[in-house]
């Protein structure tokens, strides 16, 4: 019993280790900006099934979580806003990557009840690999949601094709951490989401990411470190055959900010001409021992 306790040890945390040590001394360091839309387009056609083998099959519930939250849990949806508008709901969803949020928005929408008429929903996902956008699109295409979704190339950091005070909500889920100029993106993001006005109840940004636990996370959060750091490159490595790919993806997670951070630079934007644009971090939501974050915000304009 003993000796099988110690076997079942070696194989949960010392191979992966001692894989995870072997990778990057066999591979060369990939580069903070690694992460950007050629990299995932060698990796496209495999990412739903790696996605769900790393997460465990846990990151469907986390963009759930994300989707409630940001449409209040489909209120969002009424038919009248403050000012009595019946324009669309415009969502936009970031890195949208083979469009798992942009879809799950528009099931939460057709299940959404109201006493009166919905009004239309439009989805907007956006991402800067093709590879990604394809299947994306193919998956839209077999759920029959084609009415609610379009995608389309494109860079956070660079919107200036979407009209400013636009979108009643953003998500981005997993993505922030794979844009190196994250102030000039979340500006972007600021610029295109309608403000609270007189006549606006204004919108609300959603985003999901990852971070290595701290050690105030206790022994499951020191366990999910340990996953990210060394299980989540060998396994990604082995289920992909693009190693540097899921080398990044643990460097990228390692050099995170910490949520207190990420909320913080959130916060301290100087967004628009005039400076005075930023996020007020209305709600910081821990998930997975503390591997998952979802924060949740509001576009302001400071005083």
């Amino acid at each position: 019993m003993v000796n099988l306790s110690i076997k079942v040890i070696f194989a949960i945390f010392v191979i992966p280790v001692l894989a995870s040590i072997l990778l990057n001394l066999i591979f060369q360091k990939p580069p903070s900006d690694h992460g950007k839309g050629t990299m995932f387009d060698l990796i496209a056609t495999r990412y739903d099934f790696i996605n769900r083998a790393l997460a465990l099959n846990l990151d469907i519930g986390w963009r759930k979580v994300m989707i409630s939250k940001v449409t209040s849990s489909g209120d969002l949806f009424q038919s009248f806003g403050n000012n009595g508008e019946m324009d669309p709901i415009r969502v936009l969803d970031l890195a949208t990557g083979t469009a798992d949020v942009a879809i799950l928005l528009a099931k939460e929408y057709q299940n959404s009840s109201s006493m009166s008429p919905k009004r239309e929903l439009k989805v907007l996902g956006v991402d800067p690999s093709l590879n990604m956008i394809n299947v994306g699109r193919e998956k839209v295409s077999r759920e029959d949601l084609s009415n609610y979704i379009s995608l389309e190339l494109g860079d956070a950091r660079d919107l200036k094709n979407l009209q400013s005070d636009y979108f009643h909500a953003a998500t981005m889920s997993f993505g922030i951490r794979n844009v190196p100029e994250r102030e000039t993106a979340l500006c972007q993001i600021h610029r295109v989401l309608k403000k609270e006005t007189e006549n606006s109840a204004g919108s609300r940004l959603g985003i999901l990411e990852f971070s290595e636990p701290s050690k105030e996370a206790g022994i499951m959060g020191g366990a999910a470190r340990l996953f990210i750091r060394h299980v989540v490159p060998v396994l990604g490595a082995l289920l992909s055959g693009a190693p540097r790919e899921y080398m990044h993806l643990q460097n990228s997670i390692k050099e995170f900010p910490s949520p207190k951070d990420f909320s913080a630079m959130m916060e301290g934007l100087s967004c628009g001409d005039n400076g005075k644009g930023s996020f007020r971090v209305d709600d910081l939501i821990q998930m997975n021992f503390g591997s998952v974050q979802l924060y949740l915000a509001t576009p302001i304009y400071k005083s």
